[in-house]
C-alpha cells in the first residue's frame, strides 16, 4: 500500500494562502523510514515545522526538493508501507 506523507494542514498557521519553503528533506528514493523519522522540514514566517513520518517503509518517490514551495496538504514523499 503506498502512504503520501504530507504537510500537515492542522499544524499550518490560519494563513491558509502563505507557502512554505522546503529548507531540508532527509530521505532519498529507496531509503527506508520509520515512524517519526524526520523527513523534511518547511519554514513558514520564520518558523520551521518539521514533517515526520506517519509510517514504516521505503521511499518510493520524493515530491520536493530543498527551495520548492508548498502548502497545506502538499504532498512531499510515497512510501510503500512495510
Amino acid at each position: 500500500m503506498q502512504y503520501e506523507i504530507k504537510v500537515p494542514e492542522d499544524i499550518w498557521p490560519r494563513r491558509r494562502d502563505w507557502d512554505g519553503e522546503v529548507v531540508s528533506v532527509y530521505v532519498r528514493e529507496g531509503s527506508y523510514v520509520d515512524f517519526d523519522d524526520l523527513v523534511a522540514e518547511v519554514e513558514i514566517e520564520k518558523v520551521v515545522l518539521k514533517i515526520l513520518s506517519q509510517v514504516k517503509g521505503r521511499v518510493l518517490k520524493v515530491l520536493v526538493n530543498q527551495g520548492d514551495k508548498v502548502g497545506p496538504g502538499s504532498i512531499l514523499a510515497l512510501v510503500e508501507v512495510s
